[in-house]
């Protein structure tokens, strides 16, 4: 109990640290109903986050994250007079480092209550389970149960030990200015949580507690702005010299927030729900940002995905790290493993991304130029699978898979020779869930964009040497050719004109929007309700029939292909039009739209309250805005994009068409109109609507609140920043 006590007290001690101020990260921002803290020193860094004290909605809760063995603490307080409002916050949003015994770090701070409180549901450990909890109906696992460790009436300490019991957290809490601990511990151990009440002696006044959550999981190396981004002076383009004013000096808030997700070896997906590994997400965030970032940040993101392949060539989907990744481990029937980390390689196409990403930075991107041969020389070590294989085998191992699952489609095109879901799994590509992809099992994305700009990437790198593949590199370009010509066909919807306009009117009356805003929608268009429609589906089911849902995912072709066909263009301008006749919005573009589905189910599968339904994606919307720059330059050079591509020779064929090429700039500015309409949302997540009926417009609206699962939106999240490498194409003229 002494010890214990000690530990408490010893975490409450402020660090001090030689590092320089200017090397901290200490950011606030508020998004979706949440006060989030960032903190990023030399010895720790941590995400915490708070109910905003305006919001009466929902319970006030606080969450501690930390990119450290992907640990935090998840709180819920209660108010003991239910007719009272409850707030709980930081206290001038003050955070420190916090140290304890045997290299326990963390981060400590003070809330302040406005009324007595009860501590309701406590999870300290992963943020793996803590998110179970969040978003998976409250689902809650004994093993990871905590312990009251000491007591009193001004001091209470709650601790866990992580199931390899070599590692354990602390959350400790002290009663300051106005405030009382009334505690009840537990009679029948950690089966039931103990009685935690705060109770404020004097109402009238706020009461002060202090609080400090510490583990002893390894620190990573973080990078700077000043190690992700290049100085303006160093960029390949005016416009790229524009976008990154203000971003290495961390001048830019956005930067320093990108930054909080970048570190040596490897950078996260997001916080708080995803502070950690991610491939696809961080291969796509890469793709985009890659002219404006540093070689060291290209490096640690493509040095990631190599490390965590595994033995058939396949890219890891999420790393599991820390306490999660020992209770994987038990659960698969291996816990001899203890907390080895756990990768998932379910995806259809995390795969798929390395290629092009690997190519376009050694190939394309100045900062890439002349180092190939260093960084494909070096040698794996993060886990025993590649131990001492080098990055270029490594990368080989990859581009021979991805040639092997492309062959079928390629001597046999057919939908049944199409990339499936793995057997047994509901979820394949970014849209990861059953509903996201309409319940299909075909995505479009994969087929039709990924999979031949795979094979086009595996030629290129072949043929300038980098991969030491002489004999594939005719195979890829053919097996890519087939692939471009006969996949997208397998996706074509059409609907003609009488059955478009019943099922739009019928539309607006099911998902609660007007007829007047179909008549807006013409307006604003060049097309109208009776018009026929054609647009590729959203997936496809095992049998090759379509899930013909209006989606966002063609931009991954826009993103990736250099010979897209004229029907891709079409059909990205009849997505550009105002929903519910396309996809865009006041406040951003939809990731999807059921309007004119046959199966009038995915109206209510998709909804604004679906995680992939008709929200808005801030990265989708980065991927169309900057695919539909990019073929516009393969068009005219003099279009301004922050990218560096070589423009293909001959030009696509489309490029003579000067109406298309007019829709298509047309569409564009739609596109940016809608972005900037939703401009104060663009680095967070996802974000909903509500719709005002008598103005016709659309409102922001928190995922979290609407979504049946109370699935939220993070506030930062690594793919969202990929704006800061996108020209704004309405502030060019």
């Amino acid at each position: 109990m002494l010890l214990a006590g000690l530990l408490g007290l010893l975490a409450f001690l402020p660090y001090v640290s030689s590092q320089k101020e200017t090397d901290l990260l200490n950011l606030h921002l508020t998004s979706g109903g949440f006060e989030n803290y960032l903190w990023r020193s030399n010895i720790t860094a941590a995400q915490v986050l708070l109910t905003s004290s305006n919001v009466t909605d929902r319970l006030q809760r606080f969450v501690v994250a930390m990119p450290a063995g992907n640990s935090g603490t998840l709180s819920y307080f209660l108010p003991v007079d239910e007719t009272q409002e409850l707030s709980v916050q930081l206290i001038n949003g003050a955070l420190q480092d916090a140290v304890a015994p045997f290299n326990n770090v963390g981060v400590q701070g003070k809330f302040s209550f406005n009324a007595d409180a009860s501590l309701g549901v406590t999870i300290i450990g992963a943020v793996r389970a803590m998110r179970d909890y969040v978003e998976g109906s409250g689902t809650m696992h004994e093993i990871f149960n905590y312990t009251v460790s000491s007591f009193n009436a001004s001091f209470l300490h709650l601790h866990r030990g992580w199931i390899n019991s070599t590692h354990s957290m602390d959350f400790i809490l002290t009663a300051q200015d106005n405030m009382m601990f009334n505690i009840t511990p537990s009679n029948n151990g950690t089966f039931t949580p103990p009685t935690v009440l705060f109770q404020l002696p004097d109402p009238s006044r706020i009461g002060t507690v202090g609080w400090s959550v510490v583990c002893n999981e390894t620190t990573f190396a973080g990078l700077g702005p000043s190690g992700v981004f290049l100085s303006p002076s160093e960029a390949a383009n005016q416009a790229g010299a524009n976008a990154l004013q203000g971003l290495a000096n961390g001048v830019n808030v956005n930067a320093q927030q990108l930054s909080f997700l970048t570190y040596q070896s490897k950078s996260l997906a997001g916080g708080w729900r995803f502070l950690t590994y991610f491939g696809r997400d961080t291969m796509i965030a890469l793709r985009l940002l890659m002219p404006i970032v540093t070689p060291e940040e290209s490096e640690s993101v493509l040095g990631a995905v190599l490390e965590r392949l595994n033995s058939t060539g396949a890219a890891c989907h999420e790393e599991t790290i820390g306490d999660y990744a020992s209770f994987i481990n038990l659960s698969d029937g291996i816990p001899e493993l203890g907390d080895t980390p756990f990768y998932d390689y379910k995806m259809i196409d995390t795969d798929l991304y390395v290629l092009p990403t690997v190519a376009h930075y050694f190939l394309d991107i100045p900062q890439g130029k002349n180092r190939s041969s260093a960084f494909l020389s070096q040698r794996a070590g993060l886990n025993n699978t590649n131990l001492n294989i080098s990055y270029h085998d490594l990368l080989v191992r990859n581009a021979l898979y991805n040639l092997q699952r492309a062959e079928p489609f390629a001597l046999n095109p057919h939908a049944s020779n199409l990339l499936h879901l793995r057997p047994g799994q509901p979820v394949g590509n970014w849209r990861d869930s059953n509903e996201g992809l309409g319940y299909g099992t075909i995505p479009f994305d994969v087929n039709v964009a990924l999979v031949p700009s795979s094979l086009r990437a595996l030629a290129r790198l072949s043929r300038a040497g980098l991969l030491q593949l002489p004999n594939v590199t005719a195979i890829a370009d053919a097996y890519a050719q087939i692939w471009e010509d006969h996949a997208a066909s397998f996706f074509e919807v059409k609907v003609n004109a009488t059955t478009a306009e019943s099922r739009l009117k019928d539309f607006v009356i099911q998902a609660n929007l007007s007829e007047a805003l179909l008549d807006a929608a013409e307006k604003q268009s060049n097309r109208t309700i009776q018009d026929s429609v054609e647009f590729y589906a959203l997936s496809l089911h095992d049998d090759g029939s379509q899930v013909d849902v209006m989606h966002s995912d063609l931009g991954f072709s826009l993103l990736f292909a250099s010979n897209v066909p004229k029907q891709q263009i079409e059909h990205a301008i009849t997505l550009l039009q105002p929903y519910p006749i396309g996809l865009l919005t006041n406040l951003g573009m939809l990731s999807t739209n059921p309007a004119l589905s046959s199966n009038r189910t995915q109206i209510d599968v998709l909804d604004r309250g679906s995680y992939h339904g008709t929200v808005v994606w801030s990265f989708q919307q980065a991927l169309m805005a900057a695919g539909i720059a990019r073929q516009l330059k393969f068009c005219d050079n003099s279009t301004i994009t922050i990218d560096i591509e070589p423009i293909p020779n001959p030009k696509p064929s489309w490029c003579s068409e000067k109406a298309l090429v007019s829709d298509l700039k047309a569409a564009q500015s739609r596109l940016w109109n809608a972005i900037n309409g939703g401009r104060a949302e663009i680095f967070s997540e996802v974000w909903s609507y509500s719709y005002d009926k008598t103005q016709n417009t659309f409102d922001v609206a928190d995922l979290a609140v609407i979504s049946p699962q109370g699935t939220e939106s993070d506030a930062i999240q690594f793919w969202s920043f990929t704006f800061l490498a996108v020209a704004n194409a309405t502030m060019q003229n």
